[in-house]
């Protein structure tokens, strides 16, 4: 609302002026007038939702010519000849007119802003569009969305958009969210939108952001300030995203940062402060519960019992290793910024600090950020604009890898499997490492709490325009503008602890450490010409035509060593190290070229046409296709401006109708994918080891891009003068040939080609539904609702080929499958029915082939009905896509106070929860999950969970296929802000302050720890897979914003 006040500030308040300069500001012009009455006035207008001041508010007395304007505090002081009581009319271009009655003393008049005159203008893709000629799909996340505090703002779209799904992947700080918009398009390559920042495209390629490191993804967008954010916009359709191209199949993420006003000057202040706690925790066995569990083992496998009655007793709770790992942690975000303008410039001055602990020991997120943004008008046709941003940030995280090359995810994962009858500490504090049920003498916490695993992310972004009007209507716009983005990854593993990562362990190696090092230079250059023209007041006209290249350039280097001597210098001197292993580094660069179009014609803004289309050329696509084309085209029919509809506009206002189609694509593909490849390989010469050279990739000529067909019908409604208003849109898209790896004959000598066979689709339909329930002086209540289905479907795979399994984790089988006819990441095991009895195996119940079993195991259910288990017997169950997504805001003002509240879920997705079977599966060493205290014995033979054995086979069942159908308080806040009387002696224009509370409740069915984990981060075919990800955080926290 600041941006909007401020804004509108000189052009509209030269023609307020203007007016009232021909007004008579005293009734003595007038022939009859009376003697002047002493009545003094004095008053200040605010905005009704935000509370800022507004100057350049027009005041009239009703009846009369006698008028005043408020100053640039909002205030307004002035004497009359009327007596009190009398009627004001208050107006302000964008705010509904109000009438206010004077009695003498100081008054507060609040403007409520009028939505269809702050909604005539929209951003779209290389411009802004008046918002009734649009004819494409694009929504805006709320103002009240963009406020809330976040580390990273690819979470604040969560909820806010429908068709639009986000799943925060861990609790992580500073970690990964997985983005979807309609839906994944791409099998095996990126599915992310495209962020375009400022005008600016920027790649989320946290490839480059995770070099050398060993955990949790880092996230490439945390780098970026939340609280620069001035508006979000969503472009979905081909209409409004077909002019990206090839950037454009995922969807595009269009955010506009906070400019100066001109006419003002402001100090704006923000800070909060917050507690986190970890929302859930595992239910693990005690000491003496796991003794009890140990002793079933071994008396089920034919042994003796490990643990007597009277050591099981005096054993008691034991060591918890999982409380001992987490703590109640801090969270500080401090934002300045100065920001203001004249008649032909405006700036902004901004910085941040934002820092996070982490609610697992010795991790964290720290953030330091600075913006400028300046636009300067040299004369009337020539105006140039400058956005600077640079931050660094470092995240300290917990080590692990990907399950298929070890045995647990991370850090924390290792520690709940720690046996509880080992101690944490000893007497003196030191960590224990005497535990009989660890293969190496180490300890658990300490590999969390000694172990460094951090990343620095230095970025700088940003970007010069400048513009020039050559003719009237007729604008060049020439931008520039880099985006540097440089990573330092440190890790050492001193040699007292034990990480889960092989090799990388530090008592195995004797200290081991890693030192990577990656950066990563894109430069943009657009060159555009756009033409804007009425003729007549009826027909309505803007051309478009562009010329764009933008090169990105990366390089990474990576190199390891172990065999400390000692600890001290860590990762600091390699050449410290008695080993020094191969070291690793790669670079690559790609350039994408393109020429732009796009016309928009509207006939009385009643009938709205838009075409447009982009050629693009990619380095990276092999030689015979290296450009392509992506047209598209889009209708809209203003209904409401029709004649036939005014007798019913006091119920229906704005009725639009939308139709569009088109195409786009997708690019990201890793560069050099088209052409041959060498790589380094080790041969053996008369018993000698020689390092050479040999082909490791076969050149593909007619590799080209994965292509997106998309349509879409919509509506936009408003109802009852806009306080009810929705937007209906029904889609569907078609991607076609994908990029897949295809299997060669061995006689090729490769494994593999990539190749364009395939296609998927998605299809849905998306609601926002926005209602102002109540609407009065003192009191308002508004509700945002947003809802989005999509379907999702393999339809081919290429030729002789119907699926495959994406995922062989070492010892186990792939719990997801790829497969025509079903959603990608679809998870593929079997059906279980309860567990064996004697009377299922005296009648020849189906076995699983190959296992022995016997009374307690699991039963599963013979699916094809051949009399036995066997793989033939495994089919779908179900997707780690969700059937829809949603959430409700209510928004609530009462005076000066105001406040939110914010649900957000997901339905129909399933989990793999692959750390509760794993926590299911009984070892003489390690902790297990509480639920084994129901499992089938003879002395329990109730028991609802399988019997416990030392050496159980680990299936893919619908016990671990999970529902992970959620509904969450995402996020209430509470706030004041202080009238504005009792600001005058701090001088501030606005005082607000609020309380606020993150993830405060979860309602679902998941056994894990959060419904949103999300182990694979955004690799499409492996969604939905939780193997002990960063646990869930709830947050509480107070905050306040001030503006002099």
């Amino acid at each position: 609302m600041e941006i909007f006040i401020h804004n509108r500030r000189v052009t509209i308040g030269l023609l307020q002026i203007l007016i009232f300069l021909t007004i008579p500001f005293t009734v003595l012009a007038q022939e009859d007038a009376k003697p002047l009455i002493n009545s003094r006035l004095e008053g200040v207008v605010i905005d009704s939702a935000t509370k800022q001041t507004i100057p350049g508010v027009a005041l009239r007395i009703k009846g009369t010519t006698h008028g005043v304007l408020t100053d640039q505090k909002g205030r307004f002081s002035f004497i009359t000849g009327q007596k009190f009581p009398y009627t004001l009319i208050v107006s302000f271009i964008g705010y509904k007119i109000k009438e206010a009655v004077a009695d003498g003393s100081p008054i507060t008049i609040q403007l409520s802003e009028n939505v269809s005159q702050l909604n005539d203008v929209v951003i779209v893709g290389y411009g802004t569009q008046k918002k009734s000629d649009v004819t494409g799909s694009i929504a805006s996340v709320p103002k009240n969305l963009i406020a809330q505090p976040q580390a990273s703002f690819d979470n604040i779209l969560q909820g806010g958009v429908s068709g639009v799904s986000v799943t925060q992947n861990s609790g992580q700080p500073g970690g990964t969210a997985t983005v979807r918009i309609r839906g994944g398009n791409s099998i095996s390559f990126g599915n992310a939108p495209l962020y375009v920042i400022d005008g600016f495209i920027v790649y989320n390629n946290n490839d480059y952001a995770n070099v050398g490191s060993n955990g949790a993804s880092v996230n490439a967008l945390s780098t970026i300030d939340p609280g620069d954010i001035e508006s979000i916009e969503v472009l979905k359709d081909a209409s409004a995203t077909a002019i990206y191209g090839s950037h454009g199949a995922n969807g595009v993420v269009i955010i506009t940062t906070k400019k100066g006003k001109k006419g003002t000057n402001n100090v704006n202040f923000s800070s909060y402060y917050g507690v986190q706690s970890v929302s859930k925790t595992l239910d693990l066995l005690n000491a003496s519960q796991w003794a009890t569990v140990v002793n079933e083992v071994n008396t089920a496998d034919g042994a003796a019992r490990t643990f007597s009655d009277a050591q099981i007793s005096a054993l008691g709770a034991g060591s918890n290793w999982q409380e001992a790992a987490l703590r109640n942690a801090p969270i500080l975000n401090d934002e300045l910024s100065v920001s203001g303008g004249d008649e032909r410039s405006r700036y902004l001055i901004s910085g941040n600090y934002f820092d996070q602990k982490g609610t697992v020991l010795n991790t964290g997120f720290k953030r330091y950020s600075a913006r400028v943004n300046y636009e300067k008008e040299i004369s009337e046709r020539f105006k140039v604009t400058t956005n600077v941003f640079g931050s660094q940030s470092k995240e300290s995280k917990l080590y692990g890898s990907p399950y298929n090359s070890i045995n647990f995810s991370n850090a924390y994962a290792n520690l709940l499997f720690t046996s509880p009858v080992a101690l944490i500490k000893n007497p003196d504090g030191s960590y224990n490492t005497a535990n009989p049920y660890l293969a190496t003498p180490t300890n658990s916490l300490e590999d969390i709490t000694a172990t460094t695993n951090n990343t620095l992310l230095t970025r700088i972004l940003g970007n010069v325009a400048a513009e020039y009007k050559l003719l009237d209507g007729l604008v060049l716009k020439v931008t520039g503008g880099v985006d540097i983005l440089n990573t330092t990854q440190d890790y050492y593993a001193p040699s007292s602890t034990g990480s889960p990562a092989g090799s990388s362990t530090g008592y195995a190696a004797s200290g081991y450490a890693s030192v990577g090092a990656g950066n990563e230079l894109s430069w943009l250059n657009e060159n555009t010409l756009t033409y804007d023209h009425a003729f007549n007041n009826t027909h309505f006209l803007n051309l478009l035509a562009g010329y764009t290249i933008q090169n990105t350039q990366n390089a990474t280097a990576v190199a390891t060593a172990q065999k400390f001597p000692n600890d001290l210098l860590k990762f600091n001197n390699l050449s410290y190290a008695g080993v020094a292993n191969l070291p690793s580094s790669s670079s690559a660069s790609s350039t994408l070229e393109s020429y732009l179009a796009r016309v928009n014609y509207s006939y009385q803004h009643k009938y709205n046409l838009t075409v447009s289309g982009r050629a693009d050329g990619s380095s990276k696509l092999g030689a015979n296709h290296k450009w392509g084309f992506f047209p598209s085209a889009g209708f809209s029919w203003n209904a409401d401006k029709e004649d036939f509809f005014k007798p019913i506009a006091g119920t229906i206002n704005n009725l639009k109708v939308r139709l569009s189609a088109g195409q786009t694509g997708n690019s990201e593909v890793p560069p050099y994918s088209s052409l041959s490849a060498l790589a380094p390989t080790n041969y053996y010469f008369n018993s000698t080891l020689v390092t050479g050279i040999a082909p490791s990739q076969l050149a593909n000529p007619d590799l080209k891009w994965e292509t997106t067909t998309q349509y879409d019908l919509g509506f936009d409604l408003g109802l009852f003068n806009s306080r009810v208003n929705l937007v209906f849109d029904a889609y569907y898209k078609k991607t076609t040939d994908l990029l897949l790896s295809v299997p060669l004959p061995l006689y090729t000598g490769y494994a593999s080609e990539l190749e364009n066979v395939g296609s998927v689709q998605n299809k849905g339909i998306e609601i926002a539904l926005n209602t102002d329930n109540i609407k009065a002086d003192a009191f308002s209540w508004k509700t945002s609702i947003v809802f989005g289905l999509n379907r999702n479907k393999v339809l081919s795979l290429g030729p002789g080929v119907n699926s495959y399994f994406p995922l062989a984790p070492t010892g186990q089988v792939s719990p997801v499958i790829v497969q025509v006819g079903l959603p990608v990441s679809t998870f593929w095991g079997y059906t279980t029915n309860g567990l064996l009895t004697a009377k299922d195996l005296a009648n020849g119940a189906p076995l699983l082939a190959g296992v022995p079993q016997q009374v307690g195991d699991t039963k599963y259910v013979d699916n094809n009905g051949d009399g036995k288990i066997t793989t033939s017997d495994k089919h779908s169950l179900g997707s780690a896509q969700p059937r829809f997504t949603g959430s409700i805001t209510n928004t609530f003002t009462y005076q000066n106070f105001d406040l939110s509240v914010f649900f957000n879920g997901s339905y129909g997705n399933k989990i793999f929860n692959l750390l509760q079977q794993s926590l299911e599966r009984p070892t003489l060493t390690q902790n297990v999950s509480a639920s084994l205290l129901n499992s089938w014995s003879t002395a329990n033979p109730n028991g609802t969970v399988a019997r416990v054995t030392d050496s159980p086979v680990p299936q893919v069942t619908d016990r671990y296929i999970q529902d992970g159908s959620y509904l969450k308080l995402k996020n209430a806040s509470l706030g004041y802000t202080f009238p504005i009387g009792t600001l005058s002696k701090i001088r501030a224009k606005k005082v607000r302050i609020y309380v606020s509370g993150e993830n405060l409740l979860t309602i679902t069915k998941y056994k894990g720890l959060d419904p949103e984990a999300n182990f694979y981060d955004n690799d499409n075919t492996k969604q939905g897979i939780d193997y002990g990800t960063y646990p869930p955080v709830r947050t509480f926290l107070a905050g306040i914003n001030v503006t002099f």
